[in-house]
């Protein structure tokens, strides 16, 4: 059994037995997306397991019972499908009919972007999978990269045999095995979900994952254990060079101290201070930066 296999059943107890079998039988598919060392096992396992809701979902529930919920999650200014209070109560409990406003062609610019052009796409082609792959343009493409046929048969995706695939397809398409190397999660989670969505989420779950993936134990901090990003050389001189107090050290490593010193820059700009040096946060560094030089 893989390492990564052994972690996932050590931090999934209650995972669905297809995703279990998957890992199981998956040694030979780490191997060949060179997932081995610690470091690109616990990231993979952490996206993994933060998409999969600990390896519970097989694919993405939408049946949404009370109004509060759902307009939470897809209402007016916290989702492009902006379900006004009206619609509500005619989505409730009808995951196909809620499937088809939010991805589907009751949402007209979002399906043109997930490629859901067909009636009933939004639900047959709804988040599922390892990764929560959704829309049927990405179901096409996975399949296509991993030669399995998504598109034709969305079931496949959460099938013992083939549910790593599409995964590990991802992850290669992103070259996140360089962002692992690195300790990268901000770039990792923006590569999987387009965003921060979940950031903490995905961190508790890497935290849990990192000590049994190096050997059981967290004697080396995961940071340490990252190569040398010269994006994040440039963050730390940037910081630097804006007066952080202590000074960092340019390592290329973010760790604990880099972490502490955007929060400081963020809250003295106004940003909410996450730690996480985003593109806004890295866009007011450098106008910062440049009204400093221009002055």
């Amino acid at each position: 059994m893989s390492l990564a296999a052994e972690i996932f059943r050590a931090l999934a107890p209650n995972a669905q037995g297809a995703y279990r079998a998957a890992f199981d039988r998956g040694g030979e598919l780490f191997e060949q997306f060179e997932i081995t060392t610690p470091l690109r096992v616990a990231h993979f396992l952490a996206q993994v397991l933060h998409e999969s809701g600990g390896g519970a979902v097989l694919f993405e529930n939408l049946r949404y019972t009370t109004p509060a919920r759902l307009a939470q999650i897809f209402g007016l200014g916290n989702h492009s499908a902006a379900i006004r209070a009206d619609e509500i109560p005619a989505l409730l409990g009808r995951p196909e009919a809620l499937a088809e406003r939010v991805y589907g062609l009751g949402n007209p610019r979002k399906a043109r972007e997930l490629g859901n052009l067909e009636p009933g796409d939004g639900f047959r082609y709804r988040g599922g999978g390892l990764l929560q792959t959704t829309g049927r343009g990405n179901y096409r493409r996975m399949g296509q990269g991993c030669g399995v046929e998504l598109e034709a048969d969305p079931g496949l995706i959460v099938a013992p045999e083939h549910a790593l695939k599409p995964a590990l397809q991802e992850w290669a398409e992103g070259n996140l095995n360089l962002a692992a190397d690195l300790n990268d999660i901000e770039r990792i989670t923006r590569r999987i979900n387009g965003g921060f969505n979940g950031l903490a989420d995905r961190r508790a779950w890497f935290a849990r994952a990192w000590p049994l993936a190096n050997g059981g134990t967290a004697a080396v901090e995961p940071w340490q254990a990252g190569g040398d990003s010269t994006d994040t050389r440039w963050l730390q001189q940037a910081l630097n060079d804006l007066g952080a107090a202590p000074a960092l050290v340019v390592d290329g490593k973010a760790g604990p101290a880099t972490e502490a010193a955007v929060r400081r820059f963020q809250a003295l700009a106004g940003l909410s201070a996450d730690g996480v040096a985003g593109p806004v946060t890295r866009a007011a560094i450098r106008l910062r930066l440049d009204a400093i030089r221009g002055g």
